[in-house]
């Protein structure tokens, strides 16, 4: 680093300790000092050094099963360029942290027009101009990962687009519209201890969204102080895993596919992509009241069960509490139908793990598809809307967090029109 750029990352570094805008933590302002002091002298910290050198900890410290100093290094990439939308918009030149990096970077303000940006070897990767998504964090590699198998599957399974022609997905597969693949994931907040650092990652059912935080704190003070949004989110491990099947899918059929997870889906697009969600009943979130609109199955207040409007029969899922050494029931369901825009919504979902990797798997698997098609229910004249507008609820086995088997439990066609007509919606508060 020049002596010039040194200057630069000296005074910017002031500049944002006098602003407050690290906070109160003294655990942000001791990273940030140390990562300023390591920028200077042309390093770049490994994580375990960050966390035994600002954080104490031990030698025994493992960064696979511990992220306090990723989710330390996000705040604070978060807080660095929050000061410059706020109080430091003047300053031609900015430091930020690059993510994936712990050493500081130089750029230009580029909406002032400064033409003389000074950039170190750290900001050779400018940071993208769009908000940060949390579960990009979360998933990044799963997606990468998960997209290149389906380019392998593509050539080591002859059957997929044979599958992709299949009932399940004809009218999704078979025109040039692009699919959204949308998938649920849970907001979580992080609690403060006196000092103003996390000391823990919560999930609070009640609490679904940083709106949602906002309103419970200004009803219970008493938190304001002790709960903090962290811009975070995270996926079930089953929604991760069904992706790859879903996406080898589509990808078989060379659609265009864009993976977007529900805290960031748009509702504007139900009219323009076809829609395909994969993850529990419970982070359907936006999607919950369309899917189940025309449904003879409604979701429980716990969404671990369900409820056949029709017959009375109940659907409880044993999956959240196991039991060693004995079989278990969860349930997965699969339902397809139109969209608002001549689009097509497909449903992969379930009460926990187990069922939606089983359903996953039975509509994405040639070897279970083919069997699953004779499940798929005759049109019937009051419908006018044919088979591609139908539900499937499996009873699934599981065993040590396993999904072995499953049994079709229900079958329906489903009233299209009911669905974007908003009749008839089921949900947890309506008459059972």
């Amino acid at each position: 680093m020049t002596p010039e750029d040194s200057q630069i990352v000296r005074d910017q570094a002031a500049k944002i300790i006098a602003a407050g805008a690290l906070g109160r933590s003294r655990s942000y302002k001791r990273l940030f000092n140390y990562l300023v002091e390591n920028s200077l002298q042309g390093r770049a910290p490994k994580e375990i050094e960050i966390a035994a050198e600002v954080f104490a900890r031990d030698k025994d410290f493992d960064p696979s099963q511990d992220s306090m100093v990723r989710v330390y290094a996000h705040n604070l990439r978060q807080k660095i360029r929050q000061y410059y939308e706020n109080g430091g918009t003047a300053e031609a030149i900015r430091i930020f942290l690059p993510r994936g990096e712990y050493r500081l970077g130089i750029e230009a303000n580029a909406s002032i027009g400064h033409n003389g940006a000074l950039l170190t070897e750290a900001a050779a990767s400018k940071p993208s101009q769009s908000r940060w998504l949390s579960v990009a964090v979360l998933t990044a590699v799963f997606v990468i990962g998960l997209i290149i198998g389906a380019f392998i599957n593509r050539s080591s399974e002859p059957s997929r687009p044979a599958l992709a022609a299949a009932p399940l997905w004809q009218e999704i597969t078979d025109d040039d519209a692009p699919v959204q693949v949308v998938v649920g994931d849970y907001y979580i907040f992080g609690e403060l201890d006196d000092n103003g650092d996390v000391v823990r990652i919560v999930r609070e059912f009640a609490i679904n969204s940083r709106q949602d935080l906002d309103a419970f704190v200004a009803r219970n003070q008493a938190y304001s102080q002790r709960y903090q949004d962290l811009n975070l989110t995270y996926l079930a491990q089953s929604t991760a895993a069904s992706l790859g099947d879903v996406l080898s899918v589509l990808y078989s059929a060379g659609k265009s596919v864009n993976v977007v997870a529900m805290s960031e889906f748009d509702p504007a697009d139900v009219r323009t992509s076809h829609i395909v969600y994969v993850g529990y009943f419970s982070a359907l979130d936006k999607l919950i009241d369309f899917v189940f609109a025309a449904s003879k199955i409604t979701i429980g207040d716990t969404f671990d069960e369900l409820w056949n409007i029709e017959t009375g029969v109940v659907y409880s899922s044993e999956a959240g509490r196991p039991t060693d050494y004995r079989n278990y029931r969860d349930y997965g369901y699969f339902s397809t139908f139109p969209g608002p825009g001549g689009n097509q919504f497909a449903i992969i979902a379930g009460t926990r793990d187990e069922g939606v990797m089983h359903v996953a798997q039975i509509v994405t698997d040639p070897l279970y598809a083919a069997s699953t098609v004779d499940d798929i229910p005759q049109p019937v004249e009051s419908t006018g809307d044919g088979a591609d507008a139908f539900e499937l609820l499996y009873e699934v086995t599981g065993f040590d967090r396993t999904h072995i088997d499953a049994v079709l439990v229900h079958a329906s066609t489903l009233d299209a029109g009911l669905i974007w007509r908003g009749t008839a919606i089921h949900s947890a508060n309506s008459d059972r």
